[in-house]
């Protein structure tokens, strides 16, 4: 079993050093209470909220003191962290710009490599569909292949429980169009279970996927995603950008109305964005915006003019948007929540209960009926609507199940027609009802990044060695049990135009090629015993199952050493943040 002497929260606690203390640590999740006899440490180890203690016992031969170095702070010791990016639009630049880029807040590697800088840039700008994806592909191979900065596990897809009469339409990104899904014949209410009150349906703050979901029957963006990722219209009918690739020109769909039976204008969308980057909106989807000109001057307060922004309203049916550089994948974003438009008169007149049946005005296929709060939604069909013909599902009830069993015990009796499932009926329900199983697409990657600042993954062949004695499957088949799931080697997922999958990026699991890489490093570095080398693997609770098995086939395929620490989500986060800055 991998070494659990959980010595970055243990070990130099005997010092009294707290070792995370110099990344700005608030909140370490193990309390450890330390008596010195003899040679061993009895460390007790307690898991709140359960409060269970466990007694282990830690071997400490030295005490090393850590020197930072390269500008990382001495508490940052990982050699690698457990981390997982769910896109958010369907273009590469989300994953290996916003993600791994190495000037992005949201990696932690300290990677850097100038022929990659030039791809990205090379990409934003480039609006030929084949050749931006080969620039993409091309900067993915550096970062997985030649520098192997990150050890991807496998890629993300969602599952749920759904009558197979159902033909269901589920898109890679947002949520899925009821007014594209067909019921059976002679049904016309579909009965869809969500596990939590939606937090809210403002337009302009909400994050999650609940309240999404019926944001999405209710609201037309500009565009939507098919099921194939690309975007079709919906608020709008086409779009046209300028040479220089800064102005978008877009043509609104002609008829379209609100739910009271106002026109839809050009100018519902500019006061959309605006509101949406209003600092007193606190929008967290603002920064996604930040690409359009002038957008974060305004929404961080540098100025409060919203004229200074790049969006505005030729007439009724013409909307344009200028960027603050060329972004060859904007026209994705197009799709997003982001480009809701808002009824600022609806807002005014009714203030933070705007957003209630009664009171909520939207220009989508549905209309908000009911909302009984923590115990269900319901939402009928817009006969205003510009699609209403093609809309066959006339109700669509949301009742709010907060425990997955019950959801589960709910559908078996027929009374749900989509629902959930927890997590130990799965093998069950294959057995039993697999045909009620559907696999949903959800691009994503969930991986290691590995440390350059920090020995030994400082080192080329050291990262390969870890990157090549992961067996993905065996995770995913015998940890997860999701024998569907997709183990990753690369970073742009199958959903996604680039995807290029194991065997062409990145490292399959092969122990005979990661010892070599590991005799490699080992010559390099003066190391005679892989006995001698340690990692330092850094994850967040909730994460275990996975993160452990990695760890211990790193111990078993490669002999080395494998110290894990844990920490709840928000300190993990903090600390990382820390350790970047």
């Amino acid at each position: 079993m991998f070494n659990k002497k959980w010595f970055a929260l243990a070990a130099m606690m005997v010092v009294g050093s707290m070792l995370l203390a110099s990344c700005g640590q608030t909140e370490v999740i193990r309390t450890v209470e330390v008596t010195v006899p003899a040679e061993q440490i009895e460390v007790v180890v307690t898991s709140p909220p359960e409060q269970v203690e466990v007694q282990v016992t830690v071997e400490v031969e030295t005490i090393v003191e850590v020197e930072a170095e390269g500008g990382l702070g001495a508490g940052c010791t990982y050699n690698a962290y457990r981390m997982g990016w769910v896109m958010d639009y369907s273009d590469p630049e989300n994953m290996l710009n916003v993600v791994f880029h190495p000037d992005s807040p949201f990696q932690y590697t300290f990677w850097d490599d100038d022929k990659f800088r030039e791809l990205v840039d090379q990409a934003l700008v480039e609006f030929d569909f084949a050749t931006r994806n080969a620039l993409w592909q091309e900067a993915e191979s550096i970062l997985m292949t030649d520098y192997a900065s990150v050890v991807p596990l496998f890629h993300y897809d969602r599952n749920a429980l759904l009558l197979p009469e159902i033909e269901a339409v589920y898109p890679p990104f947002g949520s899925p169009p009821f007014k594209h899904w067909r019921l059976p014949d002679g049904q016309t209410t579909m009965r869809f279970a969500i596990g939590t009150e939606p937090p809210t349906l403002d337009v302009s703050t909400s994050t999650d996927t609940t309240s999404h979901l019926i944001q999405h029957q209710i609201m037309d963006a500009l565009y939507e995603y098919d099921g194939e990722g690309l975007i079709q219209p919906a608020g709008a009918v086409s779009y046209e950008v300028s040479e220089d690739g800064l102005v978008y020109t877009i043509s609104l769909r002609d008829g379209a109305l609100w739910s009271d039976g106002e026109p839809v204008t050009a100018q519902h969308f500019v006061d959309g964005l605006t509101r949406l980057l209003e600092p007193a909106t606190a929008a967290e989807y603002a920064w996604l915006m930040y690409i359009v000109q002038g957008s974060e001057a305004f929404n961080t307060g540098e100025t409060d003019d919203p004229s200074t922004l790049g969006v505005k309203a030729i007439d009724d049916m013409t909307l344009e948007i200028t960027l603050e550089q060329a972004a060859s994948y904007f026209d994705t974003i197009l799709a997003f929540s982001t480009t809701y438009p808002v009824r600022l008169d609806v807002i005014n007149q009714y203030g933070e209960v705007w957003a209630e049946p009664g009171n909520f005005v939207g220009n989508g296929a549905y209309l908000l009926t009911e909302w009984a709060h923590e115990d269900y939604v319901a939402i009928e069909k817009n006969p205003d609507y510009w699609g209403a013909a093609d809309t066959t599902i006339e109700r669509v009830e949301f009742p709010i199940i907060v425990e997955n069993a019950t959801t589960l015990a709910a559908y078996e009796r027929g009374e749900l027609d989509v629902g959930a499932y927890p997590s130990e009926e799965l093998p069950r329900i294959l057995e039993e009802m697999p045909d009620h199983l559907r696999r949903l697409p959800r691009p994503g990657v969930y991986y290691l990044g590995l440390n350059f600042l920090r020995p030994p993954t400082d080192n080329l062949n050291m990262r390969k060695a870890l990157a090549s004695s992961v067996n993905k499957r065996a995770i995913l088949d015998n940890v997860l049990e999701m024998p569907w799931r997709m183990d990753a080697c690369g970073a742009i997922p199958p959903e996604i135009p680039g995807y290029a999958g194991c065997g062409n990026v990145g490292y399959d699991f092969d122990v005979d090629a990661a010892l070599g890489y590991l005799d490699a490093y080992m010559a390099e570095a003066g190391i005679e015993d892989p006995g001698d080398i340690s990692v330092n693997l850094w994850f967040n609770r909730g994460n275990e199952d996975i993160v452990e098995a990695a760890a211990e086939q790193w111990e078993t395929n490669l002999g080395i050493a494998v110290n894990v620490a844990i920490m709840e989500w928000a300190a993990y986060l903090d600390t990382l943040d820390e350790c970047n800055n």
